[in-house]
């Protein structure tokens, strides 16, 4: 099975990857890209037969890329769920002394996360780069001015030093991956369901309210709900929800209501999450 996760090596999607291929009876070959569009469109045309990318951070929130794709541009389903606990580093290449350092790199996302670390040591310059494995190598192949913030596999893949260990301003800071696949896994209860939609145009008060009370009426747990711009016309969205049901008929007499009362609906998947 080919399986695709964003690159380079040393990324926590990586690490993502190795736990879930870790748990499949096929072997996995990776498959490395540059961005997570890459990913899902590799999915999309058949380049890999599944792609494991993020979907949220406890910290920073939605991954706002994967999920607007998977909403609005592609036909894929979520096959299962992995939550990966983010453990941030700050690295160097051997022998670069703490005082030496002009500049941290790393994902947009490893700065936000270590935001007061790095304001406590003294570090004021920062730049983004498109991964934290990314930052690693660029550390790596700098003249030892630089620190990346990192996981602790990218100190292995581009031998560098970790000079201060779990960093992130939260030691609770985690992120939920998602596997995606063509394959369009069936509506169930005591699972995760996630589900995309948005209301009718014409704006009249408590359609929000009409159509989440659909979930209260057959005792669904709805444990996230979010709001992304349509894109086609301003001030109207789409809402993703992640609900549990216990009832199989429960869920698919839900669905199907809720499926007469907005305008566009879509099904993402049902899942379960591994450990």
């Amino acid at each position: 099975m080919k399986l695709g996760y964003l690159g380079p090596n040393g990324t926590f999607s990586e690490q993502a990857a190795m736990i879930y291929a870790n748990k499949q009876e096929d072997v996995c070959e990776y498959k490395i890209f540059s961005t997570i569009t890459d990913v899902i469109e590799a999915v999309t045309d058949g380049t890999v037969d599944e792609g494991i990318v993020p979907l949220e951070n406890s910290i920073e929130g939605t991954v706002t890329s994967t999920m607007d794709k998977l909403i609005f541009d592609v036909q894929l389903y979520i096959k299962c769920e992995l939550i990966l606990k983010v453990n941030q580093n700050l690295m160097v290449k051997k022998g670069t002394e703490l005082k030496n350092i002009k500049e941290v790199v790393s994902h947009m996302q490893g700065i936000a996360q270590c935001r007061k670390y790095l304001k406590d040591m003294g570090f004021t310059h920062t730049s983004t780069v498109s991964s934290t494995a990314e930052a690693a190598h660029i550390v790596a192949e700098s003249d030892g001015t630089l620190a990346a913030v990192a996981p602790e596999r990218a100190a292995e893949v581009y031998g560098l030093e970790i000079i201060g260990r779990n960093i992130a301003d939260d030691d609770t800071n985690s992120t939920r991956f998602v596997v995606i696949s063509k394959a369009e896994g069936k509506l169930q209860a005591n699972k995760k369901t996630s589900i995309a939609f948005t209301l009718d145009d014409d704006n009249s008060p408590g359609q929000l309210y009409r159509v989440l009370d659909i979930l209260n009426i057959y005792d669904i747990n709805m444990v996230k709900i979010e709001s992304r711009p349509a894109k086609h016309k301003l001030g109207t969205y789409v809402f993703y929800i992640d609900l549990v049901a216990d009832n199989d008929d429960d869920l698919n007499d839900a669905i199907k209501l809720l499926k007469r009362k907005v305008s566009f609906f879509k099904y993402l998947g049902s899942y379960l999450s591994i450990d």
